[in-house]
């Protein structure tokens, strides 16, 4: 009995001492290293991210940057391990947040993509595909209503995204009509809208008025006399003035 024991505490140190390795260098010599062989510009890529991570283990845009290359190799987990990593090291680093609950939807973890989603519209709140990923999730889970709202922002944000080549994932929405409904007043009224700028020569408050040049036509000497151009041709003559007399 006390040799079993002994055997499943070494057993046990061995794995502890294996993890924090890994942990301390997680690209000493990781799973998917073995398939980086092809010679093709994408395993160059993931093999320089890793060294540069090694050298920056705390650099949230190298982890995020190496989730997107294994996402592409094909590593799902590898690549959602590298966004989880990215999302540790800086919290408000919102591109590997939206990238988590892209790969988490994936692959059918429901709750920690709305969890990433939603972490994504709080660091960025304006981060329109974000938005229109709660909606879809919202309306897979029978909320209507949520999912009107996430899809009317998203929209509001981002035209774009109504273009099934953007966005193919609008085809699995039936609400697209009512959130448009529910957009439209407020995109109406911003389209509407014309502002105008301060008339010519308005003087406002801090700035210089313009310098206005008169035109020919409005310099008046002020010895000619005005006249009724209708009237020119009946206006009776001016006698000639006479020159003065000398005086005696």
């Amino acid at each position: 009995m006390k040799r079993l024991l002994l055997i499943a505490a070494t057993l046990a140190l061995a794995a502890c001492t294996i993890t924090t390795k890994h942990d301390q260098d997680p690209y000493a010599n990781p799973f998917y290293q073995r398939y980086l062989n092809t010679g093709s510009s994408l395993d160059a890529q993931i093999t320089s991210t890793m060294a540069a991570l090694q050298a920056s283990p705390r650099s949230a845009t190298l982890h995020n940057r190496l989730g997107q290359l294994l996402l592409q190799k094909g590593f799902p987990k590898d690549a959602e391990r590298e966004f989880e990593r990215a999302v540790t090291a800086d919290k408000h680093f919102y591109p590997a947040w939206y990238n988590l609950g892209l790969v988490r939807m994936s692959r059918g973890e429901l709750a920690g993509a709305h969890y990433a989603f939603s972490r994504t519209v709080h660091y960025k709140p304006g981060h329109s595909a974000a938005l229109f990923q709660l909606g879809l999730m919202e309306e897979q889970r029978s909320h209507q209503r949520a999912a009107i709202d996430y899809y009317a922002k998203a929209f509001l944000i981002n035209h774009s995204l109504l273009d099934v080549r953007v966005n193919p994932r609008i085809l699995d929405s039936k609400l697209i009509d009512l959130a448009l409904i529910k957009a439209y007043p407020t995109a109406h009224a911003r389209e509407s809208m014309a502002f105008q700028p301060a008339p010519p020569g308005y003087i406002q408050e801090g700035l210089e008025a313009p310098s206005v040049q008169p035109s020919a036509q409005q310099i008046v000497t002020p010895s000619m006399p005005l006249t009724d151009p209708s009237q020119q041709g009946n206006a009776p003559s001016q006698p000639a003035p006479q020159p003065a007399k000398p005086p005696l």
